[in-house]
């Protein structure tokens, strides 16, 4: 912490419980905290299925439609069309899975009551609602997903590969 992170009111040699002028009132530790790094990653999971997804079905439609070489001879067609498939079908349940994972994770602290007025210092959000509203976000996240797979890959069933 340095001294240009400290408001002038406070003195720099305290518990480091905030981080600016207009900063968190109280330190924020996650790193033993596995349910709150669970639903980040729960958070972006259905975009890195997607990235991933994507990424493989052009660069194995890529090397099979233009490629040239002796090592490319694997990826021609119908191997574009098969991989855009069976890939499409694999990152469409994954991406289904982590929305259903977020779904239960939201609907389960909607029915957990609110904390104490004297727990709650986080503005309205309790240690009840670790991952709540962005287990909501990653919901509509995946779903988003699930979506945008469903655009790259289904064209394969009716246009050619190449």
């Amino acid at each position: 912490m340095s001294v240009r992170d400290v408001p002038p009111d406070e003195s720099p040699g305290g518990d480091g419980s905030r981080t600016a002028a207009a900063g968190t009132p109280f330190a924020v530790d996650v790193s033993r905290d596995r349910r709150a790094r669970w639903a980040l990653a729960m958070f972006v999971a259905g975009p890195v299925i997607w990235s991933v997804h994507f990424m493989v079905v052009y660069l194995v439609t890529e090397a099979g439609c233009s490629g040239d070489g002796p090592g490319l001879a694997l990826f021609d067609p119908p191997v574009p069309k098969v991989v855009t498939l069976v890939v499409t079908a694999a990152a469409a349940v994954a991406a289904l899975a982590c929305a259903g994972w977020s779904w239960r994770r939201w609907r389960a602290g909607a029915s957990v009551p609110a904390a104490d007025e004297a727990d709650d210092l986080a503005g309205g959000f309790g240690h009840w609602d670790r991952g709540g509203t962005l287990a909501l976000a990653g919901f509509l996240l995946s779903l988003l997903s699930v979506v945008t797979i469903l655009f790259v890959g289904l064209p394969a069933l009716v246009l050619p590969s190449c």
